[in-house]
């Protein structure tokens, strides 16, 4: 069996794709396939897939109709002949010794390794590091740890045995869908690694698909849906986690209310945020926020906006 399946969803990337594909081909540990999913592009991108896949039989191309990320990872789940899954996005790269130190820590017992990224932007550049240290964990330690969070949603930043995605998949047509799918194979780990190092390096755009989503207000509708359905999951599969996660959801469900132009489904989340009770919230920033909104929810909402107007 090949050790691991790198699958790289691909849509109109072309500047940045060469990159990506180079930054597998030059790892160290040489046991991968690559998995090409080409979802439609129409810059250049199928083609230079193409020709990738002709040079090196471990390199695998599907094309497909263009259905967006979640789609994309899905359909190179179903294709990865791997033991384990590391997926790339194809405007970021892998450090050459990505795929080796995270199988050394498979060797050492861990069915799904966490490193950290290195963010690289037009004018900067900053480590991001992990708040739970370097070492070998129980998988409700780092399920927890999720939760909070101490540890970022992303699936990209988790080199994860192919077999605890069985019957997992990313929701298609959806953003922010990395909250959605990574608690369920953490979930089921017995062991997992966290390596405090960056073995992966992140590409911030802004023309990328989240931070479209910040200018037109849907990341925070996103943001919350996934947040939501975390949480509604926790509390039917772990509820001694769903405390963990009630900050989490009571934040992103009022910043949604706040922020997000939309406003068919406000009512809804008015309601769902007055289900819960002030004295049940852990954090006491957060605490006073969510009395402010039930006490005065118009005025809260306008302080918020002017909050992340500051901040932009």
């Amino acid at each position: 069996m090949t050790k691991v399946s790198v699958i790289i969803p691909v849509y109109n990337t072309i500047q940045y794709l060469e990159e990506a594909v180079e930054s597998v081909l030059a790892q160290t540990m040489t046991d991968w396939e690559m998995i090409l999913v080409d979802d439609g592009s129409t810059d250049g991108c199928s083609a230079m897939c193409d020709s990738y896949a002709e040079k090196d039989a471990r390199i695998h191309v599907i094309h497909q109709k263009n259905q967006g990320l979640s789609a994309a990872r899905n359909t190179g789940m179903a294709q990865a002949a791997g033991e384990y899954l590391q997926f790339l996005d194809s405007d970021d790269r892998l450090y050459p010794d990505t795929l080796a130190k995270c199988m050394q820590a498979v060797q050492d017992g861990a069915e799904i390794v966490i490193f950290d990224a290195q963010y690289e932007g037009t004018n900067f550049s900053f480590h991001e590091k992990s708040a739970l240290p370097s070492g070998l964990y129980d998988g409700i330690t780092v399920l927890r740890s999720l939760v909070i969070p101490k540890i970022p949603p992303y699936a990209w930043n988790k080199f994860t045995k192919r077999e605890l995605y069985k019957d997992v998949q990313f929701p298609v047509g959806e953003k922010w869908e990395d909250v959605a799918a990574t608690f369920m194979p953490i979930s089921r780990a017995e062991k997992i690694a966290v390596l405090g190092v960056p073995l992966y390096h992140y590409r911030q755009r802004d023309d990328a698909i989240t931070k479209q989503a910040g200018k037109d207000g849907s990341v925070y509708y996103w943001r919350y849906t996934q947040y939501r359905k975390r949480y509604a999951w926790l509390q039917k599969n772990y509820p001694e986690l769903a405390g963990d996660a009630k900050d989490a959801v009571i934040r992103n469900a009022v910043q949604y209310y706040a922020l997000c132009r939309q406003d068919a489904e406000k009512a809804d989340v008015y309601r769902f945020l007055k289900s819960f009770r002030a004295e049940d919230i852990r954090s006491s920033k957060l605490r006073l926020l969510y009395r402010g909104f039930c006490t005065l929810p118009k005025l809260t909402s306008c302080l918020i906006r002017q909050r992340e107007h500051r901040g932009q």
